[in-house]
């Protein structure tokens, strides 16, 4: 038996186990951000056709929590080629990306509105400030998305307090965003905020929001600053700028792929204005970040 013909049956069998009609589950989807006819859904299950573009992918993705079917196993019947949705990849589960993190990035995800990969990041600039203890005081992200559904409403940002010593920052919400709910995690150092677009984006379109996080005074030093991405980015671009009072005696860029690639390492040396930068191009899924070394 075929692949494409197995994608079809097994969808089909998914629907009738679910006892959703097609319309209930067509509206399912559009709460997700996914347009999807009751028409294209038949014809899917009855195997006239199947997804092939990358909207449809996303869709299969939400149509199969919205089925209960394990993640990825509609998917996978589909083949290689199209599996891979013409170079637009799946996102990266929290397990996997985050390491032993994964379940309380999940919980946290549970206390905001998980965005359902309605749009795609394209690049995420951000600029830490250190103070002159060598600990976290603002950082400043400037992002740049396109919508890959209609009604692309939010994002979520999701920060880790790898010092774990002070308060978790506050969200401050500057351009092209407003802040929605906030999930914390005390224990585990980590915080998760919902930014909801000024504007619902149409599919295809661009836009760029700009937030900030604001550090209580008084933190611990840190050792590195770090961004987790769940699917691959164009671009990131990481500057720390440090005071004259703490500036580490060693800086290192580190790239982490999740799939696909080894960890790679490479020496970076600051500026006149002790500022380290590091700027990634075409990467996949994976955590990037500048690490570095204090003399005591």
């Amino acid at each position: 038996m075929t692949q494409r013909r197995d994608f079809a049956p097994a969808l089909h069998g998914a629907i009738t186990a679910s006892g959703l009609t097609l319309d209930r589950i067509v509206h399912r989807l559009a709460e997700r951000g996914f347009t999807l006819s009751t028409a294209t859904l038949s014809y899917w299950s009855r195997g006239r056709s199947r997804p092939e573009r990358p909207e449809s992918l996303e869709a299969l993705t939400a149509l199969e929590e919205i089925l209960r079917v394990p993640d990825g196993s509609l998917r996978e019947l589909l083949g290689d080629r199209v599996r891979r949705g013409r170079g637009n990849a799946r996102p990266v589960p929290s397990g996997q990306l985050w390491g032993h993190f994964g379940q309380a990035v999940e919980d946290l995800m549970s206390q905001v509105q998980r965005p359902a990969e309605h749009r795609r990041v394209l690049s995420y600039h951000e600029r830490y400030d250190m103070d002159a203890t060598g600990a976290e005081t603002y950082c400043r992200v400037i992002a740049v998305l396109e919508a890959v559904t209609e009604r692309a409403k939010h994002m979520i940002t999701v920060y880790r307090d790898d010092t774990r010593g002070g308060q978790l920052p506050t969200v401050v919400p500057m351009a092209g965003v407003r802040l929605g709910r906030v999930g914390v995690d005390e224990d585990q150092h980590l915080l998760a905020a919902e930014l909801w677009f000024d504007q619902n984006l149409r599919k295809g379109e661009r836009t760029v929001v700009e937030y900030g996080l604001d550090f209580v005074p008084g933190g611990n030093r840190s050792v590195m600053c770090e961004r987790r991405f769940a699917a691959p980015i164009r671009q990131y671009v990481l500057e720390v700028s440090f005071r004259s009072e703490a500036v580490p005696r060693y800086f290192r860029a580190t790239s982490e792929p999740t799939q696909g690639g080894a960890t790679t390492s490479m020496e970076l040396t600051a500026d006149g204005r002790n500022t380290v930068r590091a700027v990634w191009l075409d990467q996949p899924a994976g955590a990037y970040r500048i690490e570095w070394e204090w003399d005591r």
